[in-house]
């Protein structure tokens, strides 16, 4: 039965249509893995909001910073504050760093003097782990310390300093 044309055709056809049904399925469930996969790596971070700062050289420096969460309970022990090297690398920051509260939302303050040149670079307040750096601009929880007296770091196209991330 399947020797003439019009048998096979439609055999293929058919064949055909059952491939397309089947890999357009698996690309739908693909694509929503993706998606959910993304939405659960937001999903429960915190919001961290934090200014760039200007100091003096061997002045002093107070920086506050929030984090707010209403889908997680925020611990003071997951925040971390990092220095950002030129060559990509985290250390933690030799300033004091005090805070206050839990549940939905902890208050921050970085307190540091006797600022040198070797301070002037980008910091980062993160919760748990260090986030994805993002596609555009500088990652949420940064911030700069810029240093009057100290050599100017260098600019992006944006005219705001370069990020070390």
């Amino acid at each position: 039965a399947l020797t003439s044309g019009f048998a096979c055709r439609r055999v293929l056809c058919r064949a055909k249509q059952w491939y397309q049904r089947r890999v357009r399925g698996n690309m739908s469930i693909l694509f929503l893995a993706f998606v959910i996969g993304a939405v659960s790596a937001q999903a429960g971070y915190p919001t961290i909001t934090v200014e760039d700062q200007k100091g003096e050289k061997g002045g002093s420096i107070s920086a506050s910073f929030t984090l707010e969460s209403s889908e997680i309970k925020l611990q003071q022990s997951d925040v971390h504050v990092d220095k950002a090297s030129k060559d990509h690398k985290f250390s933690p920051v030799r300033f004091s760093v005090k805070m206050e509260g839990s549940g939905s939302k902890i208050t921050g303050t970085i307190t540091g003097d006797k600022l040198t040149c070797d301070d002037q670079s980008g910091y980062l307040v993160y919760y748990q782990r260090i986030p994805r750096p993002p596609a555009h601009g500088p990652p949420p929880g940064s911030f700069m310390l810029l240093i009057d007296g100290c050599p100017k770091p260098p600019r992006r196209s944006s005219g705001r300093p370069t990020f070390y991330y």
